[in-house]
């Protein structure tokens, strides 16, 4: 090839390579225009306040993105620019897809620095900006956001200072305020006048002394020669700048020590109460006296010298004095718990508050409290009572009344009357006979039957878990023992000696019984009445409405007699009380349920001739050991068995026969 075929070759490759540089080169120009059209995004960024943008700076500091005047352009994604001027605080900010078009970015100005300096320093300085608590101490140094500020410095001690600052945008403040002392005042006396007056280990004067005083704390000593030094702390404040003192001096001290026996007593200095060791006056006269109740007090006078030390001692001997204890019946007497002897007994006592009891079986015990008279004997009575008699007279409740019992007053002292049916009485029974009955004193009854709640009381049943229907399904036996618990717990004497399954009454005991058959017919049919009557309501052969707890209609078909057309609300028991009371004041005599009385049952005729205070054969000899049972209930459907004079008997529980109990009037 010649050279000029290889020059032409040369020049054909150079114009290829030009075209090739001259396409990648349009090439890149076309993509990053399209690049910039399509996938470039420009935010304009405005900064504020004006003063601000001025120097505004803004630099890309994270993510794909360059400034271009005052707009960021950036590919997609986050970017994050930092916006700063002078005397302005820098913000970041972050920018994403998600932004408007404009931001407006607002910098906050930089605060002033402000410290002002108190003199005197003092710790305790209390510092207010525009009226809110700001700092403690003897400078204030604090960032404030331009503008104008009131500061308030105050100390008890200084007069109050106010300063007005102007805060400019990144300035400095320094500056000294100067306190003012408070101008106080002093006036200090004494007894007696003329003792030196020392401020501070400064002797200003003697008294009476007036003095001008700046604010703050001040240590005083006023002294005086025979006299005790007297220490004081003045302060001079806003709230106190007139400060006055009187100092009552007291003369030099000496130490006075005691050793004593016993050691519980009262030591008396001058008639006062002390306690030792104790600072008394020297070069003067003292009475020192120790006394304790029970012994015989002892007493020295004394005079000590300045500063001396001087230990008494007392040694106290026992007091006594004679007592006479006498009670209306012997009775054991106990003294603080020990038994010392039977009345009436004689006894010396130590002149000490002593605790006596007089105790005697089946009578509350009397306690006192008596202190010996070493000058002349004490006489101790005591007048014992049953626990029943003595509740009576100190106005409690008796112990039924806290079971709900109520009793009712039967004046049946002197009264007679017949109890038993005549023999033209129609459904009379041959067992009712006839018998003249006298009763010599009144007595009790319950007013109503004795409830369940009031029975299981008796085993420590609560009331709530009992009820107020009468209790039914007990022995004749078991009543005898819940009327010997309550006279127990009132402390009567028991009515009933129960050994086993045999019986004996105490016929003067006041304790808690069963009506006798002759007492349950009285208040029945004759109490309170002109003429005796057959049934409780009276003679009519007619139940009235609401009479009282029968066999109604309600049981037809479930018992054999019934009262037609008589309804009482009840196809069993009734809770106590829910009719009305009859003419003795008491509740379901005529029905509810039937009850026990004392009374052994027997058909045999009673003896001849009227009857004192009648309570049935004597024994039970010959008999079967049944008791009579009186009245009707809510079983009883025939009216000849709701006669005041019918009788049944019984010795074991039934379901529809209860009790209520009655005791002799005292």
């Amino acid at each position: 090839m010649s050279s000029l075929d290889a020059q032409i070759n040369a020049d054909k490759k150079q114009r290829k390579t030009l075209v090739l540089i001259t396409s990648i080169a349009m090439t890149v120009v076309m993509v990053g225009y399209l690049i910039w059209l399509f996938v470039m995004r420009g935010y304009v960024l405005n900064v504020a306040p004006q003063a601000a943008a001025a120097t505004a700076r803004i630099d890309v500091v994270s993510g794909l993105g360059f400034m271009l005047d005052n707009t960021l352009y950036t590919l997609p994604g986050d970017t994050t620019v930092l916006v700063s001027a002078d005397k302005y605080i820098a913000a970041k900010v972050a920018i994403g897809v998600d932004s408007p078009a404009n931001i407006e970015i607002v910098l906050q100005p930089k605060p002033a620095e402000v410290k002002i300096t108190a003199a005197p320093a003092l710790d305790d300085l209390m510092w207010t900006v525009n009226g809110q608590p700001g700092q403690v101490g003897a400078v204030f140094s604090q960032s404030l956001p331009p503008g104008e500020y009131q500061l308030q410095l105050s100390h008890p001690w200084f007069e109050p200072q106010s300063l007005t600052i102007q805060a400019e945008i990144a300035g400095k403040i320094e500056q000294t305020l100067t306190l003012t002392p408070i101008a106080g005042h002093m006036q200090i006396t004494s007894t007696p006048v003329g003792a030196s007056v020392v401020l501070n280990g400064e002797i200003k004067g003697v008294t009476p002394l007036g003095l001008p005083i700046a604010g703050g704390e001040y240590q005083l000593q006023i002294l005086q020669t025979g006299y005790e030094t007297s220490q004081d702390t003045i302060r001079i404040s806003q709230s106190l700048r007139e400060v006055t003192r009187h100092y009552q001096l007291l003369p030099e001290q000496a130490e006075l020590k005691v050793d004593l026996t016993p050691s519980d007593g009262v030591l008396l200095l001058n008639g006062k109460p002390a306690t030792a060791p104790v600072s008394v006056d020297a070069n003067v006269k003292h009475l020192v006296r120790y006394e304790r109740a029970g012994f015989i007090a002892q007493q020295q006078a004394l005079t000590l010298s300045p500063g001396e030390r001087k230990t008494l001692g007392f040694n106290l001997q026992a007091e006594y004095g004679e007592v006479q204890f006498n009670a209306d019946k012997p009775a054991e007497l106990w003294l603080d718990g020990k038994l010392a002897g039977t009345t009436p007994l004689k006894l010396k006592l130590q002149t000490l508050p002593t605790a006596v009891e007089f105790k005697k079986v089946g009578f509350r015990s009397v306690k006192k409290t008596v202190t010996a008279n070493s000058k002349q004997m004490q006489t101790v009575n005591a007048e014992l009572l049953t626990e029943f008699a003595a509740r009576r007279k100190e106005g409690k409740p008796l112990f039924i009344s806290q079971l709900g019992i109520s009793m009712e007053k039967i004046q049946s002292a002197g009264a007679s009357f017949t109890m038993g049916s005549p023999v033209n009485e129609a459904g009379r029974m041959r067992h009712e006979h006839q018998l003249g009955v006298k009763f010599s004193k009144p007595f009790w009854v319950s007013k109503h039957e004795i409830t369940n709640a009031q029975f299981a009381a008796m085993q420590g049943a609560q009331a709530s878990q009992a009820g107020n229907e009468p209790v039914t399904n007990i022995s004749w036996l078991e009543a005898v023992q819940y009327c010997n618990w309550l006279s127990e717990q009132e402390g009567l004497a028991p009515f009933y000696q129960v050994r086993g399954s045999q019986v004996a009454i105490n016929q003067s005991a006041a304790g808690y019984r069963l009506l006798t058959e002759a007492e349950w017919e009285f208040v029945a049919k004759q109490y309170r009445r002109s003429t005796a009557t057959v049934y409780v309501w009276g003679s009519q052969e007619r139940v009235k409405d609401k009479q009282g707890n029968f066999a109604d209609a309600s049981l037809k078909g479930k018992q054999t007699f019934v009262l037609d057309n008589y309804q009482d609300g009840f196809s069993g028991k009734a809770p106590v009380g829910s009719f009305k009371a009859d003419r003795s004041n008491l509740f379901d005599l005529d029905g509810n349920v039937r009850e026990w009385v004392y009374d052994f049952y027997t058909v045999a005729p009673p003896a001849a001739g009227e009857q004192l205070d009648y309570s049935g054969p004597s024994s039970s000899a010959g008999l079967d050991g049944s008791h009579v049972i009186k009245g009707a209930s809510y079983k009883t459907g025939r009216l000849s068995q709701l006669r005041a004079s019918v009788r049944d008997k019984g010795q074991n529980g039934e379901d529809d026969v209860g009790f209520r109990i009655a005791r002799f009037d005292e």
